[in-house]
């Protein structure tokens, strides 16, 4: 698989409840940070860059080409079924939108693990599994047949397949839920 073209996929469309403003479009050192994931994708040489959920108007504003969630408000199980099902390569790395400190070496060392395996997800000090790799012709089937049986979770959605663990730095992977969350965990400084 390696050399193959892939396809990134930013799930943008979740509530942001504790944000306060939209996590997609919520500036991280002057930019959004969907727009920061899709600089590290286009980066990582990604053929294609999918936004997937919220909707078109938000979309327009950031960098990649919309698709809707063909499960709004289920969780982000659906928005990596509808990237899987929408993407147009076999190889489809779906990151959330609130990692804008995720790089290129990231993204492509998840599409390398997907030579060994039929998923490959981000491991610090746990598996963060909206930073992972899939390949839409191994998953895609068995994904759906678990969302039929109401499972709504991605990391119990991916007990059936083979999976490969790939070592991140957890800086990549952190999560921007709040604006204090962009404080370094040690001192009062924004990260730059």
């Amino acid at each position: 698989m390696s050399g193959a073209d892939f396809t990134v996929a930013i799930l943008i469309g979740g509530d942001s409840s504790r944000m306060g403003s939209d996590k997609a479009t919520f500036e991280v050192d002057g930019l959004p940070m969907a727009t920061r994931v899709a600089q590290a994708a286009k980066a990582a040489g990604a053929a294609e860059i999918l936004l997937v959920g919220s909707t078109q108007a938000k979309a327009k504003k950031l960098s990649g080409t919309w698709k809707k969630d063909s499960f709004p408000g289920e969780g982000p199980l659906g928005g990596v079924i509808t990237a899987l099902k929408s993407a147009s390569h076999d190889s489809v790395v779906v990151l959330s939108c609130d990692m804008p400190f995720i790089t290129d070496a990231v993204i492509t060392s998840l599409v390398r693990g997907l030579n060994d395996a039929q998923a490959s997800v981000g491991r610090t000090d746990r598996l963060n599994w909206l930073c992972a790799a899939w390949s839409k012709e191994e998953c895609l089937q068995s994904l759906q047949g678990v969302w039929k049986r109401n499972e709504r979770a991605v990391h119990r959605a991916a007990v059936l397949l083979d999976v490969a663990e790939v070592p991140v730095p957890a800086v990549a992977v952190r999560n921007i839920n709040t604006p204090a969350d962009l404080l370094a965990p040690d001192d009062s400084t924004t990260l730059k």
